[in-house]
């Protein structure tokens, strides 16, 4: 199956009409970033191959912001030589029509027509589910399921052995599927499928056991509590009687009460500490403050005197910048002179370079117009030669599916008339007199078939009754009827008289179509766009070579140019002069501006200080700050004394902590009287409890319980021996059905082989029961699929796609692979490896490849189709 072109028209982000045509029938690869409609592409084909086009849950595929869209999908392609369309339009104004050949099906014949060839089953209602997908589902790998590969090979799992067995030669017996079935069925009523749990009337069996045995313990344990409870209620009693008679409680609330009169003492010390405190900071704050002042104005004469020499300097920086400023003036004047002259010999030398490539385009295109001349006869050669086979094709063609059904049929009569020949009940006879025979009369030697009840007359003797031995004899005969007639009708519609006279009339097509092939690709090597592109090619060509002529023709005399790169390099070395002369003026500028910026500064700043510490008022502020100065420093030191005095007396009366202590004399009072409310509490309830249990007669419910648990120990017991002997029938017969198989298997263990040995040398997958990888052997070391990373099992589900379909192409069966984002997660290396395999694939099958990472298929020899492009196209 090769898909040529796909029209896609309202569907989800295309609001208008999107069209993919000259799809090459090996590697398509198609590029563009997150949500440019690389996925909506592959699920427009989806959709239009696999989806009911009556489906009311397709509202999704209408386009964004279009509610009255009809999302429709058209798609052309070739199957077993034929030219196939199927059209679908989705959600208003439904319609199905496919075509093969000359054939036409629309509605649900077609939908029907498609399953069978691609290997899928219809939805009974609803979308289309994973469990009906078949062979699409497997081959056509959705963004993200690169990995899941098991549930898509269970789905596609029948059609997969039916490919086995015809490629194998080897059977599958249902028989020995159904008993194991039926043994599962029944273990599974007993033990679950995975996990081997318990389930059904053994884990109830189990469940009761353990609750019959928590019971006992429970009961068990009321026993030891009751024993527990009155050696408590005697211990309780005595501390209780004992507390009652000490009476801790009113001795700690005697020491709090001393505790707390120490307290306020000591608060007392505190308030008159924090008073001395913020005096003493009062004073600070007030002599910080004047010895600030003094500092400012000893800051200040310093800066006088740093700025004075600042200005000296800043203006002899000035009178040297305005020197080499003026000697940059010039320098940049003489560097443009000498930049202009540079430049007008590079135009003249670039001037010759222009004329000698002319020249050689002119040859070039001399050369290309003999060429194209003598490719136009050879492709209209090869083009009479394509035409005449395709019209005696075409009065050989003949309908492939009819033919198949007509060599289906013929197999089918073969068997049906051996069954039915074998069931007739057969009589040979040697008479000397005649018999009769129901309404016939028989004599002589020979043989009676009987397919219905018959009545042999024996005269004098009486008569026999002779019933056949097969009760559906008379079905098999209607049914040989029917296939019969069938079997003309495909004679007559196909225009044949026998099948071999249809099959020697379809390798003569073949045959007649390999040659169309042959001189069609005989014509692609002459002329790949056709022969009208070679026509305009010459056309374009002529064209050229006359504007060549006169581009050559304008060019001034370049007789006395200079070598280009000499004219260059002259050039350069004078630019470089002019820019470097220029970023000195600019520098040269700058600093002059700075200089004189910098010497204006400097002078107002120093100007400005002078004239501060000049002033009458500010010399006499200065004068009082200096003497507060002395004045605050001596009640600071004062203040300082007090406050020593005051905190050593305070030290002396923290030393025991009084208020820690009296909280804590309260609390010890307060947890004793709580734990002697507590302890009458738990008497009071030890008391009730005792009543309670000493009333519920133990020891009865204890012999009663351990009768119960022996019953469902041995029911138990007997449900898990069951369980046992179905688990070992289980594996033996799974183990004979395997080694059936193991030949069924071959052909899939070969493909698999064949592109695993690209990754992973040396190594090899088995299959499980659905023909799904299972587990991985490399190395010697046997690992199961779950058990690997992501990007292995990504890359091992790549390549044992490609194995299913050689398998199915190798069968007859029509294969398309589609790759959404596959292998991104797949490191350099692997990925060099994937590629060789996906262009060996693709010499097999259509593989349709949509990637977000263009630069990491760029080397794969294929044109990469951006959607952005098909787009505007």
């Amino acid at each position: 199956m090769k898909l040529q072109r796909i029209a896609i028209r309202e569907f989800r982000q295309f609001g208008g009409q999107l069209v993919i045509d000259d799809l090459q029938p090996g590697l398509n690869l198609f590029i563009g970033p997150n949500e440019a409609g690389k996925s909506t592409i592959a699920e427009a084909v989806r959709a239009v191959f696999l989806e009911r086009y009556k489906a009311s849950h397709l509202k999704d595929l209408l386009p964004w912001g279009l509610a009255s869209g009809q999302p429709s999908v058209d798609v052309s392609f070739e199957l077993d030589g034929l030219a196939c369309r199927l059209s679908k339009q989705f959600v208003s104004r439904q319609r199905c029509e496919l075509r093969i050949g000359q054939s036409v099906f629309t509605e649900d014949e077609a939908e029907d027509k498609l399953a069978a060839l691609l290997g899928f089953s219809r939805a009974a209602r609803g979308p289309m589910k994973a469990e009906n997908a078949g062979v699409p589902g497997l081959l056509w790998v959705q963004q993200g399921g690169t990995q899941e590969l098991r549930d898509s090979t269970g789905h596609a799992a029948q059609y997969l052995r039916d490919a086995l067995t015809q490629l194998s030669g080897g059977r599958e017996s249902a028989g020995e599927d159904a008993l194991i079935a039926a043994v599962q069925r029944e273990l599974r009523q007993l033990l679950t499928a995975r996990t081997q749990k318990s389930t059904g009337p053994l884990a109830e069996a189990e469940q009761k056991l353990a609750a019959l045995s928590a019971s006992r313990d429970e009961l068990q344990q009321q026993r030891q509590q009751f024993d527990d409870n009155i050696r408590r209620l005697t211990e309780q009693q005595e501390a209780f009687d004992d507390a009652e008679r000490r009476r801790p409680w009113e001795l700690h609330d005697q020491k709090a009460t001393l505790a707390q009169q120490r307290a306020a003492a000591v608060v007392e010390l505190e308030r008159g500490l924090q008073g001395l405190a913020q005096s003493l900071r009062v004073g600070e704050a007030e002599l910080a403050v004047s010895v600030q002042q003094e500092q400012g104005a000893l800051e200040l004469e310093a800066a006088v005197a740093r700025e004075r020499e600042q200005l000296d300097a800043a203006r002899a920086e000035l009178a040297a910048a305005q020197s080499a400023h003026a000697q940059a003036e010039r320098g940049v004047t003489q560097f443009e002179q000498a930049s202009a002259a540079a430049n007008r010999a590079l135009e003249l030398a670039n001037a010759a370079v222009s004329a000698a490539d002319l020249r050689g385009q002119l040859d070039i295109y001399r050369a290309d117009s003999e060429r194209l001349d003598a490719s136009i006869g050879d492709a209209e050669k090869a083009n009479a030669a394509v035409l005449q086979a395709a019209r005696d094709a075409a009065a050989l063609e003949i309908d492939g599916a009819q033919l198949k059904r007509l060599v289906a049929l013929d197999g089918e009569l073969t068997v049906l008339r051996a069954r039915t020949e074998a069931a007739m009940t057969r009589i040979e006879y040697r008479l000397n007199g005649e018999l009769s025979v129901g309404d016939q009369t028989i004599s002589g030697a020979g043989v009676l078939r009987i397919d219905e009840e018959k009545r042999i007359g024996l005269g004098a003797l009486g008569e026999l009754r002779v019933i056949p031995g097969v009760s559906d004899l008379s079905a098999q005969l209607s049914e040989l009827s029917a296939l019969e007639a069938q079997h003309a009708q495909l004679l007559r519609a196909l225009g044949v008289t026998s099948t071999g006279a249809a099959q020697a009339r379809h390798e003569q097509w073949k045959t007649l179509v390999a040659q169309q092939q042959s001189h069609a690709k005989i014509l692609a090597v002459h002329a790949p766009q056709g022969i009208d592109a070679l026509r305009a090619a010459l056309a374009s060509t002529a064209a050229r070579l006359q504007a060549a002529s006169a581009r050559l023709a304008s060019l001034p005399d370049v007789s006395d140019a200079l070598p280009l790169d000499e004219a260059r390099r002259h050039a350069d070395l004078a630019r470089d002069a002019l820019e470097a002369a220029r970023k000195v003026l600019a520098q040269a500028a700058a600093a002059q501006s700075t200089g004189v910026a910098k010497a204006d500064s400097l002078a107002a700043q120093l100007q400005r200080k002078e004239a501060q510490l000049s002033d009458d008022a500010y010399r006499r502020n200065r004068a009082q700050w200096q003497a507060h100065i002395v004045e605050q420093r001596v009640k600071v030191d004062a203040l300082k004394n007090q406050r020593g005095e005051r905190e050593r007396e305070l030290d002396a009366a923290r030393l025991d902590d009084p208020a820690a202590e009296a909280k804590r004399y309260r609390a010890s009072a307060e947890l004793a009287r709580n734990e002697q409310h507590e302890r009458q509490l738990r008497i009071a309830q030890l008391r009730s409890q005792l009543e309670t249990m000493g009333a519920s007669g133990l020891g009865e419910r204890l012999a009663a319980l351990d009768a119960q648990l022996e019953q469902a120990t041995r029911r138990k017991d007997e449900l898990s021996l069951r369980a046992s002997a179905l688990s070992l029938l289980d594996e033996v017969l799974v183990d004979e059905r395997d080694a059936a198989l193991a030949q069924l298997r071959a052909p899939l263990t070969e493909r698999l082989g064949h592109y695993l040995k690209r990754i992973f040398p040396q190594s090899s997958l088995a299959l499980g029961d659905d023909l799904s990888p299972a587990m991985l052997d490399r190395d010697g070391r046997a690992e199961l699929l779950d058990a690997l990373s992501f990007g292995t099992r990504e890359q091992l589900g790549i390549l044992t796609r490609f194995a299913y379909a050689d398998l199915l192409q190798a069968s007859g069966r029509p294969t398309l692979l589609m790759l959404d984002d596959a292998a991104v997660h797949t490191d350099a290396a692997r990925r060099d490896a994937l590629k060789r395999a996906l262009l060996d694939a693709a010499t097999r099958h259509q593989i349709l490849v949509f990637t977000c990472h263009p630069e990491l298929w760029d080397d794969l020899g294929v044109r990469q189709r951006a959607v952005a492009d098909l787009k505007v196209a």
